[in-house]
């Protein structure tokens, strides 16, 4: 974590150091990373609609908690794990440390990117079709009748995650596992990250998905500020929020949340700060058994606790 500062907050410029400096950590950790009871599953028709799905080492007395991950990726690249990287254990390290510390079900799904010819909202209806295999396959076994279910988005998987919480096009579907007493029930979201809109950024892969002419108006905050118009038959969704920014994210990030924050109607929305990471490194310090690296890992689940205390 010290050496991440000089690398700057430009996500281009940190990305390849910040790599290789949380590279040995996790190879140290490798045994105990592995030793997480991993599944892979289909949860759609398309050939990146797979998710890996990581088990505690207890099945918890109570009520699950499911936390779904949002990889980032900038909507070109990423997935529920890199061979390439660290023999592998990037998103096995999270879904170790949530599952062991926690006692959480982990779920990292792959979803469609630009090359697969992904266009906004395709990432919205990709995490609609998480929370539906939850609801069929995974509520259906023994333990799981009940499930509390939090949101986890990173960077493009945040705005995944927004997509479907506040488009009007998933209302409907997100509706029913906002239910309270619902089986499986969304009790929280978590940003990571994640621009809720785009401030003077316009690179060519941005518009690419979001579309030039859209590019605020399908962002988060441009969603909700039209669903707060007179007339709109949208609805603002009653879920816990909570935003989590980089102590070294750019500062469209940091100032995008504090914007959004400004204009969102409900109390339960929280923003925090990640002390010593940038934009790359919070998932690359968990499985390290670092204190500091770990902590924010505490801030999700004081989150959680918060969402399911009732």
């Amino acid at each position: 974590m010290d050496k991440l500062p000089p690398f700057g907050t430009d996500i281009g410029e940190v990305l390849g150091p910040t790599f290789a400096t949380y590279e040995g950590l996790l190879k140290a950790n490798e045994a105990d990373i592995r030793s997480a009871r991993r599944e892979t599953h289909s949860y759609g028709p398309h050939p990146r609609n797979l998710l890996d799905i990581y088990y505690p080492d207890n099945q918890p007395s109570k009520a699950p908690t499911v936390l779904v991950f949002l990889h980032g990726g900038g909507f070109t690249q990423g997935g529920r794990f890199n061979e390439g990287y660290a023999d592998g254990l990037m998103f096995g390290n999270l879904g170790r440390y949530f599952t062991s510390k926690f006692g959480y079900t982990v779920i990292v799904p792959d979803y469609r990117l630009l090359p697969h010819g992904a266009k906004y909202p395709s990432g919205g209806e990709d995490v609609k079709l998480v929370v539906e295999w939850i609801k069929s396959s995974l509520a259906s076994r023994d333990g799981y009748e009940n499930i509390n279910l939090i949101l986890v988005g990173n960077s493009a998987g945040g705005v995944h995650a927004t997509t479907y919480l506040f488009d009007a096009e998933f209302q409907s579907a997100r509706n029913e596992f906002l239910t309270k007493g619902a089986g499986v029930q969304i009790r929280g979201v978590i940003c990571l990250g994640t621009p809720f809109h785009w401030g003077d950024v316009r690179s060519a892969d941005i518009l690419a998905y979001v579309g030039e002419d859209t590019i605020f108006t399908n962002s988060a905050m441009g969603i909700v500020q039209e669903t707060l118009k007179p007339g709109s038959t949208n609805s603002i969704p009653d879920v816990k929020l909570l935003v989590l920014v980089s102590e070294l994210d750019p500062p469209v990030i940091i100032q995008s949340g504090e914007d959004f924050k400004q204009i969102w109607p409900g109390k339960d929305i929280e923003i925090q700060v990640i002390k010593g990471h940038n934009h790359i490194s919070p998932q690359l310090g968990l499985g390290t058994g670092i204190e500091r690296e770990e902590a924010w890992g505490v801030q999700v689940a004081d989150f959680v606790n918060s969402c399911t205390c009732n």
